[in-house]
Parts: structure tokens; C-alpha cells; sequence
């Protein structure tokens, strides 16, 4: 895959056919792999269209979630990769409704990472973003009769969800209600009200949703 760098280079490659089609390429960090690796490190292989950050032409565009990459396709076919410039910081998939943005994050390692996250809701400065994440699981080879080579297979896991509270940084979200109210220690009453009588469930994308919508209010 080839990196684009200029915004007028990119105008003018990116007039590309709605029926061009590439065969899925294996990621590039697997590339010397000799056996097919099962599954895929994308969510969504087929390419849609996006509005691409500044760019006034929609585009059609596919997300590859292991490298956290966007890709697209040339008028030659290849396969390109969007440079993680703020020129192109948000792509917005409209017929799926989807959002993506290019933001500096942290995890709860205290990591800090510079790449694609998904935009669930925003309110009030308050963000809540999503991380799709598939890993890589390397090849098993069969130790006795009794068992079976394992191929290497990329494999979905659960997703990350992260906070960014009005103009502070964006943060991995609590896991619990313990470390949830560290963050809004001054609104515990109502948070754990709230909580309670909601049946809030930290692990369910609906439920951090609605927690958006209360924090918003203060």
C-alpha cells in the first residue's frame, strides 16, 4: 500500500468508480505469513461512501480496524491508505451512520495512542467514542495425533469505550460504578441515584450512552 501525502495529489486520485473492487490483502504486519490466515481486520470489508474530512466529494472508504488504517481505492486499483492528517480527522459514513474521528487518547494503562475512534454521542462537551478491536492469534501447531494444527486467524474482541469530559483529555471509561465516580466525585449523590435506578450496565453501549446524556446535565 502506498501513503498519500499531498491534499491535491489526493483531490485528484480519489475520482474513483463506485463498483471498483480489490481482492482483501493480508494485514502488512502478517505479510510473510506462508498459511492463509483465517477471518479478516475489517468490520466491514465492502467499501461506502464518506464524507472525508475537509473534502467537499464524498468518497468511498472501508475502515481496517487491526491497523487502524482507513483505506480507499485509486483509479489504477490500488489500495491507499488515508494519511492521519486533521485535513482528513473525520470520516462520516451518513447511510450507516457512522462516525469516525482522528484523536489523541488514553487507556487505562495511562497509553497514550493517535488514531481512530468511533463517535457515539456527544453532548454538552461530553463525548462518548468506541474502539472496534481485532486481534491477531499466531498459528498452533498440533503437538500429538489427538489434536489439530490451528491456523493463524484474526479474531473480533470487545470493543473499548472512551470519555472525553467537555475540555479535558479523552480517557478509557470506567469499568464500574467505583471508578466512574472518581471522575465526578462532587455528583455522587445523583450519579449513583442514577445508576441505581437505571440498572446501569457498564459493559452495554445504550447504558454509557444514557450515562453521556446525565453527565451533560451538570
Amino acid at each position: 500500500m502506498k501513503k498519500l501525502k499531498y491534499l491535491l495529489f489526493f483531490g485528484i486520485i480519489f475520482q474513483i468508480s463506485m463498483y471498483a473492487q480489490l481482492p482483501v490483502k493480508t494485514s502488512k504486519y502478517h505479510s510473510n505469513l506462508k498459511t492463509k490466515i483465517v477471518g479478516t481486520t475489517y468490520t466491514q470489508k465492502m467499501f461506502a461512501q464518506a464524507k472525508v474530512g475537509t473534502l467537499e466529494q464524498k468518497h468511498f472508504m472501508r475502515y481496517n480496524v487491526f491497523n487502524d488504517e482507513f483505506e480507499f481505492i485509486s483509479t489504477q486499483k490500488d489500495t491507499l491508505i488515508l494519511d492521519k492528517i486533521e485535513d482528513f480527522g473525520t470520516i462520516f459514513f451518513a447511510e450507516i451512520n457512522k462516525k469516525y474521528q482522528l484523536v489523541a487518547y488514553t487507556n487505562s494503562k495511562n497509553k497514550l495512542f493517535y488514531g481512530y475512534l468511533q463517535n457515539l454521542k456527544e453532548v454538552n462537551g461530553m463525548v462518548l467514542f468506541k474502539k472496534e478491536n481485532i486481534q491477531f492469534v499466531e498459528a498452533k501447531q498440533a503437538k500429538t495425533s489427538m489434536e489439530v494444527d490451528m491456523p493463524a486467524k484474526y479474531v473480533k474482541t470487545n470493543d473499548t469505550f472512551y470519555l472525553k469530559n467537555k475540555d479535558k483529555g479523552i480517557i478509557e471509561f470506567p469499568e464500574n460504578k467505583k471508578g466512574f465516580l472518581k471522575l465526578f466525585p462532587d455528583k455522587k449523590e445523583a450519579i449513583e441515584a442514577f445508576l441505581k435506578e437505571s440498572k446501569i450496565d457498564f459493559d452495554t453501549e445504550s447504558d454509557l450512552i444514557k450515562i453521556i446524556d446525565l453527565i451533560a446535565t451538570f
